[in-house]
């Protein structure tokens, strides 16, 4: 293949991966608001979430996963359950919040070495050999790995990112520091890293006024 075949599909794919960044942080901003209008829903259905994938770790060990594995992801999912002591609030510099996010991490490097290691080329070899490529739930690997990763790993955090909201932020003196009168209204963490770039981006990049106000 030619110079300019690769270099544009080299350019159009992280064009692509930057539109599909842009894609999830819009849905996960207005996820973010509707987090904020209905709170007591979201802890309901984080909770039975957090648990729910935690049982399901249990049976992926049964069904044959690796058990380590499988015993750390149930840990990680048990790490949650203190977040929703003081749901939606949340210390951002404390020991839960702290090893919430370390664990997450440590769960997800887990499975991402389990799925690039030579233990689970060797099963995907045997499925081909063995003609179970060609079932209609085998699918591309790499949409089987990303499936795991989402639903397993990613999700319930995810829902935890947007929906917690830092106490500071929730304080009713909060918006005196800031010279306002009344009470501020609390924010996500998401939704309050997102708004802090579209300020830092206000500040480089002003808006200019339409021309018709000069005419007022």
């Amino acid at each position: 293949m030619g110079f300019i075949f690769k270099a544009v599909s080299f350019l159009g794919g992280w064009v692509a991966l930057a539109v599909l960044a842009l894609c999830v942080s819009a849905g996960l901003y207005l996820a973010c608001e509707l987090a904020e209008e209905y709170s007591s829903i979201a802890r309901r259905y984080l909770h039975r979430g957090t648990i729910g994938i935690g049982i399901f770790y249990i049976i992926l060990a049964i069904d044959g996963l690796p058990f380590k594995k499988c015993a750390f992801g149930l840990f990680t999912y048990i790490s949650y359950l203190p977040l929703l002591a003081t749901f939606p609030f949340v210390q951002p510099v404390s020991f839960a919040t702290i090893w919430a996010l370390i664990v997450t991490l440590a769960n997800h490097i887990s499975w991402f070495n389990y799925f690039i290691s030579d233990e689970y080329r060797n099963h995907l070899r045997v499925e081909y050999e063995q003609g179970n490529s060609a079932s209609l739930i085998s699918g591309s690997p790499a949409m089987k790995v990303m499936g795991f990763l989402f639903v397993f790993v990613w999700v319930v955090p995810l829902g935890y990112f947007i929906s917690l909201t830092s106490i500071e932020e929730s304080l009713p003196f909060a918006s005196n520091s800031h010279g306002g009168g009344g009470q501020k209204k609390a924010k996500g963490l998401f939704k309050s890293f997102v708004d802090g770039i579209l300020e830092k981006k206000n500040q480089f990049f002003p808006k200019k006024q339409d021309s018709y106000k000069q005419y007022q």
